[in-house]
């Protein structure tokens, strides 16, 4: 198989993020709390990022067939999460096992949020296998959309990872960071977060007329 070819367009791209991630570098931590707080503008635009997402995907593939569908409906499903759907309708999220081992709700209750939960799971493993399918299987790995869904997964984890540390080095390790260490992980782990479903969107636009993995 052929090295992909980079075009102008992924160059923009790349220099575009690392700009962005710059500008969450350079944030005066003052104003952090606002910025990247649950009603902030960074979460808020994570749910239309999401929404975007999907709309690209039903818009783009074509033929829109089930792994198209199960894409579109999970980037869906991370928007309600986004905008707390998954707990905005129970006693508690839904996604938590000490809702339903603790928490003083009805039955029924209970049990259609497991319902929900357990189709949201089988969904992203569904959607998980596929992408991976994609990449290693097929050589997904070495064209130019496999390199963006890569490059925007890279980017959550480093996210993930960068929010998760203070906590795990604080509890297991008894190593304090400092709270402007905090601000800026929640920074980074927010501001990835944000543009993972624009990198997954750009993905899916250039895989219709290069190497297809919903279609």
């Amino acid at each position: 198989m052929n090295s992909p070819r980079i075009v102008s367009a992924d160059i923009r791209i790349a220099i575009a993020i690392a700009l962005y991630i710059l500008l969450l570098a350079v944030l005066p931590h003052s104003v952090f709390l606002l910025t990247f707080s649950e009603q902030g503008p960074f979460e808020q635009l994570s749910i239309l990022a999401w929404i975007f997402a999907a709309l690209v995907i039903v818009v783009r593939i074509r033929p829109l067939g089930p792994r198209a569908w199960a894409f579109a409906l999970l980037c869906m499903i991370f928007a309600a999460r986004e905008a707390d759907w998954h707990k905005g309708f129970t006693a508690d999220s839904i996604l938590k096992t000490n809702y339903y081992k603790h928490a003083i709700a009805p039955f029924g209750e209970k049990l259609a949020a497991a319902t929900v939960a357990l189709a949201a799971i089988a969904l992203l493993l569904y959607v998980g296998f596929v992408v991976a399918r994609f990449l290693l299987r097929d050589g997904g790995w070495r064209s130019r959309a496999g390199i963006w869904l890569i490059i925007g997964t890279t980017l959550v984890v480093l996210g993930k990872v960068l929010d998760r540390a203070p906590a795990v080095l604080a509890t297991d390790y008894g190593i304090v960071l400092s709270p402007i260490v905090d601000l800026y992980a929640t920074a980074f782990e927010e501001g990835l977060e944000m543009i993972h479903p624009l990198i997954l969107a750009w993905s899916v636009w250039i895989s219709q007329v290069e190497r297809r993995y919903l279609s």
